[in-house]
């Protein structure tokens, strides 16, 4: 992308999809990747007692998304893992539209490269029909926005579901400066 676009989040979409289409064979504009949505999940299995920590945790996924998150419950009781059934296992968010972009400009822009020895990401995480990328993030503090002092730290798994399943979707994503392992 050209430096001289602003990175908002309707024009960082809107660049890349017009670069690929100069690359592009097809002259259609529909017929292009998209990225239809981003799941991010969470566990709070080591939260499930504490509902002090666990109302942090979902202040924080709003504060980071502006989407409050829902709440999975345990759909069965697991005695090796002292789980009863109907408690709390994990969070869950859907973004869709501006807040998914928005998301995305703070992850690429923002959070990875600002983590502790970032070599890039892995361009492997595609799955077999190229049709969602998956990424896992340790910890909770790379993203600066929120702050590094919540006093909680968890992982979550960010998916991105394409809206085809073609290999065009791996470059999209180095259009949107997706910071891949060289």
């Amino acid at each position: 992308m050209s430096d001289s676009i602003k990175l908002q989040s309707t024009e960082y979409y809107t660049a890349a999809k017009n670069e690929l289409l100069k690359e592009s064979k097809d002259a259609n504009v529909f017929a292009l990747p998209k990225i239809d949505k981003i799941s991010i999940n969470v566990g709070i299995g080591d939260f499930k007692n504490d509902s002090k920590l666990r109302s942090d945790v979902e202040k924080y996924l709003f504060q980071l998304t502006g989407q409050k998150p829902k709440v999975v419950q345990s759909k069965v009781s697991v005695a090796g893992f002292k789980l009863r059934k109907g408690e709390p296992i994990g969070m869950v968010l859907t973004l869709r539209g501006k807040r998914m972009y928005d998301f995305l400009l703070n992850l690429v822009f923002l959070s990875l490269p600002r983590t502790r020895d970032f070599r890039g990401i892995p361009d492997s995480s595609f799955d077999k029909e190229y049709k969602s990328y998956s990424l896992g993030i340790r910890s909770s503090s790379v993203f600066p926005l929120i702050g590094f002092d919540t006093g909680i730290n968890f992982g979550m798994q960010i998916n991105l579901v394409f809206n085809q399943g073609r290999e065009e979707n791996k470059k999209l994503l180095q259009k949107l400066n997706f910071p891949f392992k060289k």
